[in-house]
């Protein structure tokens, strides 16, 4: 999936002073975006459908601002042409639409529809500079989620920007995220070496990689946790795998399930050796999914047994 930009409409709410701070502050989220445009990310600015609505200052909107004669003309057309409303336009994926319903992300307790998306689209974030909290490059959001008739809580963390310094800081996560990006599951299973040179994976894993079409968001998912993997086996140089260092939250079976689905959870690994895999990370969006992996190589390595839907 491509790396785009997702504006967060909390950032809109506070309107300037006066309209010569609108116009300034409209000015620098367009430097913002234009810089990180330079970097490598598209130039799509997806927002809510009330964007064009907007009060920029008092008795001055965005609509006002689009026809303002004192402002950059290059401006007034970098908008018209970034700007993507609703935040889902042209996103042909019942999965994400889904996952978008069945989640919520909330912002000091304030529920966030843009930095949300912003989230399960992989993207940059980007905000007004009309908040001082809004000066950080990062934001950390409360993620509640709905999964087999259970309510989920984490906390995760968004890419964001809403100067130039903002982008700047984010340099080496956008070209991480550009250079990781990839095209589909056959391309990410033959890419998989230079990747994730620590974890192994079981050959029953090709398949169900190599099935992931297209934009699958899915795919946007396994790749996020097995690099989450991968970063924990570059930090790992002694003792016993700590699942609590791991990004996202890891779940070992429960007894009952793995008395009961003792074969399902076993595979063959690359060393020839049948092991259970117990361990596993969740996914969410086309069903309930699991990454299920081994820790018992040791230090320094993982090998990925299962990737696919929770094993029942």
């Amino acid at each position: 999936m491509d790396l785009e930009m997702v504006l967060n409409e909390l950032s809109l709410r506070v309107a300037a002073n006066d309209i010569q701070m609108a116009k300034k502050r409209m000015s620098e989220l367009i430097l913002t975006a234009r810089e990180a445009a330079e970097l490598g990310v598209k130039p799509i600015i997806r927002t809510h459908h009330e964007f064009y609505s907007t009060v920029l200052a008092d008795n001055y909107l965005l609509s006002n601002w689009l026809v303002d004669q004192t402002v950059n003309r290059d401006d007034i057309r970098f908008i018209l042409t970034a700007a993507k409303t609703p935040f889902l336009a042209d996103i042909q994926d019942s999965d994400i639409e889904n996952k978008n319903i069945l989640s919520d992300f909330l912002y000091e307790g304030e529920k966030s529809e843009g930095l949300g998306i912003a989230y399960l689209l992989e993207s940059l974030a980007l905000s007004i500079n009309s908040e001082q909290k809004w000066e950080f490059n990062s934001i950390s959001l409360e993620y509640t989620w709905l999964e087999d008739d259970n309510l989920n809580l984490d906390t995760v963390t968004v890419t964001h920007a809403s100067t130039i310094k903002n982008v700047k800081e984010n340099l080496s996560w956008i070209q991480e995220r550009l250079k990781t990006g990839v095209r589909d599951g056959c391309n990410l299973w033959q890419r998989k070496k230079d990747l994730f040179p620590s974890l192994s994976f079981c050959e029953s894993v090709g398949q169900q990689i190599q099935s992931l079409g297209k934009g699958s968001p899915m795919l946007r998912q396994i790749v996020r946790k097995l690099f989450e993997l991968e970063n924990y086996c570059k930090t790992w140089k002694d003792g016993d795998f700590d699942l609590d260092l791991v990004a996202s939250k890891v779940t070992p079976e429960s007894d009952s399930r793995l008395q009961s689905l003792k074969d399902k959870l076993t595979f063959k690994c690359p060393d020839d050796v049948y092991r259970i895999f117990s361990l596993h990370l969740r996914m969410t969006g086309a069903g309930a999914w699991r990454l299920h992996f081994s820790t018992e190589l040791g230090t320094g390595q993982i090998i990925i047994g299962y990737i696919g839907p929770k094993i029942q």
